[in-house]
């Protein structure tokens, strides 16, 4: 009898809306985030014509992937995918405390489904330029922000390189607008996982690739890999995430450097 109720706990917790939450959202930030950076790695490592015409720094040498940079990226990647396997169950229960995540229910309208993510977009933006704007405050960046500026010519994996703080203010960058809807659908969440994550990792790149990145299409509204780059090169400017709204309004959308502004 008590295996008997194990073996149904079990099949239970396997079957519950919880663990396919967790499995839905993890499968789908893996699959995009290895996808991506496997390329990228790959160009990293060797050096390929037709695409290192692209590189963002061709006036810098190439830094390739030093041992200590290798050894941190490592074991920040390993922290950020045990945090992502542990705490993706508990967003779940946060989506349903604040509104409700239908996980087995009908696909909402293709409407309803853009409208949402619009607002996903727009929210994360907002957000992520306020706090990414105040973790540059000399204290912050010293004592937190640093860390993710250690690689001034970045690739995909080094987006993970960050404090647990800042690690924080990511999560609630990407994750407001989500929780705060009343009424959202699993497959409406999966595809903000699958941008956010896409464009994260391209932001990092440090090239500036045809066709598969938002400065190719919008270069004025959303420079994307050229600004996010940049920021890295000089640690300062272009604070937005996926708009250059806010940097334009702030006066800190930068492309490039004037020569008073590096003397």
């Amino acid at each position: 009898m008590v295996i008997n109720n194990t073996v149904l706990s079990t099949t239970s917790f396997f079957q519950s809306d919880a663990w396919l939450f967790a499995v839905y959202i993890i499968l789908t930030y893996e699959i995009v985030f290895w996808f991506s950076n496997s390329f990228l790695i790959f160009i990293e490592l060797f050096d390929i014509p037709i695409i290192d015409q692209y590189r963002i720094q061709k006036h810098k040498k190439k830094l390739r992937f030093q041992p200590d940079i290798v050894h941190l990226m490592i074991k920040e990647t390993i922290y950020h995918q045990l945090s992502l396997i542990f705490l993706t169950p508990a967003l779940y229960f946060i989506f349903n405390y604040f509104g409700h995540i239908d996980i087995q229910g009908i696909r909402p309208s293709w409407s309803t489904i853009l409208f949402q993510l619009a607002l996903f977009i727009l929210s994360e933006d907002t957000i992520f330029f306020w706090t990414h704007y105040l973790f540059h405050t000399p204290w912050l960046y010293k004592h937190i922000h640093k860390k993710h500026h250690v690689y001034k010519q970045p690739t995909g994996v080094t987006a993970v390189l960050s404090d647990p703080f800042e690690g924080i203010q990511t999560q609630l960058a990407t994750w407001f607008m989500p929780i705060f809807i009343k009424e959202t659908h699993i497959f409406t969440v999966c595809i903000w996982v699958a941008i956010r994550t896409y464009q994260t990792v391209i932001a990092h790149s440090g090239y500036n690739l045809p066709y598969i990145t938002t400065q190719y299409w919008l270069p004025e509204l959303m420079p994307g890999t050229i600004a996010h780059d940049f920021h890295h090169q000089h640690g300062k400017w272009n604070y937005g995430s996926f708009f250059s709204v806010w940097d334009q309004i702030m006066g800190t959308h930068r492309l490039t450097t004037s020569k008073k502004e590096t003397n």
